[in-house]
């Protein structure tokens, strides 16, 4: 007997209904309103295992955020089949949402005015977790984001950084099976993505949740997930590992130069095909003086800005 998916999406489609503006004005929309059809998610199938975190990745409107949405049972899909747990979201079965957790990057539920401790409590209270359970979770969570000293202070008199931890175990707390990662790193500085980073994938280690994660960062998914879903116009374009991906364009490289011309210095990046790196060389020689040259594989940046025809 196969693993049971703990996520299955089977041709999810997100039809949205926007108005159209008659040339004739207002008074002719009230009475004759028009309306076209927004494709936001276009027969998309998809499924994740028990433990699997996956990086769920696409351009602004590719339809990341309204799968999210679905999956949490917050939206209602147009067509299609989603199961998450073995419930169906959008029924929003209390069982359910017990079971799962949805963390949104600059989205803020803390009381302002209180210690984070306080609204733990009540959330304690608000998903019946046992004293011995809440005690264990918050110890475990609150040691692996240092953030022991931390859960007594207002929440206004903390940190950009520290509120985010505090937020993070709040979404966390009702220790939930499956986690929806949407921008979780979104506005933070360099030093407070490496530390949520590092909380994500020992969380995902240590407790063995399914985590689905939509970002714009791609150093997230690169650090965090072994498999990526690349979704474009409401369609999936690739699901499966990064290193195959990867493999599949090893044959193109990034060219970064540092080329002296006219009195100013420029850096230019060129992703060329292999064959052709001693042509692109050869090239800005003769616009200039070529000051340091450096020739790599695609990353996963580049590799996405190829798919989708633009900048990732």
């Amino acid at each position: 007997m196969g693993v049971v998916s703990v996520i299955s999406v089977d041709r999810l489609s997100k039809v949205y209904k926007r108005p159209i503006r008659s040339k004739s004005g207002w008074i002719s929309d009230l009475f004759h309103r028009q309306h076209e059809d927004v494709v936001a998610l276009d027969e998309v199938s998809f499924a994740l295992e028990p433990a699997e975190f996956v990086g769920y990745v696409g351009l602004n409107g590719a339809g990341k955020t309204t799968t999210m949405k679905i999956l949490a049972g917050i939206l209602r899909p147009t067509s299609g089949t989603v199961s998450v747990l073995g419930y169906t979201p959008w029924q929003r079965k209390r069982e359910f949402l017990r079971r799962i957790g949805f963390v949104m990057g600059q989205k803020r539920q803390l009381w302002w005015d209180l210690p984070a401790a306080d609204f733990y409590s009540y959330l304690q209270a608000l998903y019946a977790i046992p004293n011995d359970k809440y005690k264990e979770t918050l110890g475990r969570m609150a040691e692996m984001l240092a953030v022991d000293d931390l859960l007594d202070v207002p929440v206004r008199n903390l940190s950009l950084g520290e509120r985010a931890k505090v937020e993070l175990i709040a979404a966390l707390l009702h220790d939930p099976d499956v986690v929806f990662l949407d921008e979780p790193t979104l506005g933070m500085d360099v030093l407070a993505q490496k530390s949520m980073r590092a909380f994500f994938s020992e969380y995902n280690r240590q407790f063995g949740k399914t985590m689905l994660l939509t970002t714009h960062s791609l150093s997230d998914v690169e650090a965090l997930c072994s498999r990526i879903i690349i979704i474009h116009e409401g369609r999936i374009l690739w699901d499966g590992s990064i290193s195959e991906l990867l493999r599949r364009y090893e044959d193109r490289r990034l060219v970064r130069l540092r080329v002296e011309r006219d009195g100013a210095i420029e850096d230019v990046a060129v992703e060329v095909p292999k064959g052709e790196v001693g042509r692109v060389l050869s090239e800005w020689s003769s616009l200039g003086r070529v000051l340091e040259y450096r020739e790599e594989g695609l990353r996963l940046e580049g590799v996405l800005a190829h798919m989708l025809g633009g900048d990732s």
